[in-house]
């Protein structure tokens, strides 16, 4: 099963800094990142094995659940506008990722 990086309250809390917060932020996305490739791994192999198909769902259902909780929490903690500059980060490296796999497709397909 999939496993998020915890933002705890304590931890963000005894962060130094804004810095020391947004390298926890950053480990919460880069765990999520690895989390959707485990359930990218689970889809493909439901192809030989059709029984993880409901696995895959589940993960999906709870790798969701999970990151609107921590938006909730978040934003009852006081850290949702700091949360969103790790947003934007996030998504602007998800966006040079999808560029270059574009980019990669379009020239010579996918290898």
């Amino acid at each position: 099963m999939i496993t998020a990086f915890p933002l705890r309250l304590d931890e963000l809390k005894k962060a130094g800094s804004k810095e020391d917060r947004m390298n926890l932020y950053r480990r919460y996305f880069a765990s999520s990142r690895y989390n959707r490739l485990l359930i990218q791994q689970m889809l493909i192999k439901s192809a030989s094995m059709p029984t993880l198909a409901k696995d895959v769902i589940a993960m999906e259902k709870q790798h969701n659940l999970d990151y609107a909780k921590v938006i909730e929490h978040l934003k009852k903690w006081g850290y949702f506008e700091e949360f969103l500059i790790a947003v934007k980060e996030e998504d602007d490296a998800l966006t040079r990722i999808i560029e270059a796999y574009d980019k990669r497709m379009r020239v010579g397909g996918v290898s």
